[in-house]
């Protein structure tokens, strides 16, 4: 499982591999604090998103994270970003995570169109066996989003973290795996 691209293209969004060139375009459209309630790091000035992107970067570098920029076509500005973390080799698995979108697109097709890039190539192009997603207990609409692309809640880990003010998070945990693709990305669009 080796991830080497440039990008991924559907309709409406392309994802590029993240780069130090996306700090100010990300930092722009990341100032609302409610993207960040329930993200582990909070960013607050452009030094946040610069060390944001660099650890990410860092992590690309190591083989544990590949992330991605999302760029809306029709305009050509920069919406989000996701990556795959986890990711390993020798099970063929990988997580989608660290997603967050500018508000002005929540509630549209943008993240199931993201999702569904995302998914098909590790299933469709790695040889991915299972493809894991997880999120904050409390996180209720980014619950509904993974539940609306066809993934199978797996179950919750109790105190499965500590978030930044102190308190436990339980984090609910699901999957789409190798023999479900081919059925979920029919239901995609």
């Amino acid at each position: 499982m080796n991830i080497i691209l440039e990008e991924l293209e559907g309709k409406h969004v392309k994802l590029v591999p993240m780069c130090k060139g996306h700090v100010q375009g990300l930092y722009e459209i990341g100032s609302d604090r409610n993207i960040w309630t329930y993200l582990p790091s909070v960013v607050s000035t452009f030094d946040d998103m610069k060390v944001f992107i660099e650890s990410a970067l860092n992590n690309k570098e190591n083989g544990s994270e590949y992330p991605f920029v999302i760029i809306e076509k029709e305009t050509s500005k920069i919406i989000g970003t996701t990556r795959f973390l986890n990711i390993s080799t020798s099970n063929k698995t990988v997580e989608i995570g660290w997603t967050w979108l500018t508000p002005s697109v929540w509630g549209t097709s943008v993240n199931k169109e993201c999702k569904f890039l995302l998914l098909r190539y590790c299933f469709e192009s790695l040889g991915t066996i299972r493809v894991q997603f997880k999120t904050d207990e409390q996180n209720i609409r980014s619950q509904r989003a993974i539940e609306g692309i066809g993934a199978t809640k797996e179950g919750t880990l109790r105190n499965h973290m500590i978030r930044r003010d102190g308190t436990y998070r339980n984090s609910v945990f699901y999957s789409i795996i190798e023999s479900e693709w081919g059925l979920l990305k029919k239901k995609f669009f």
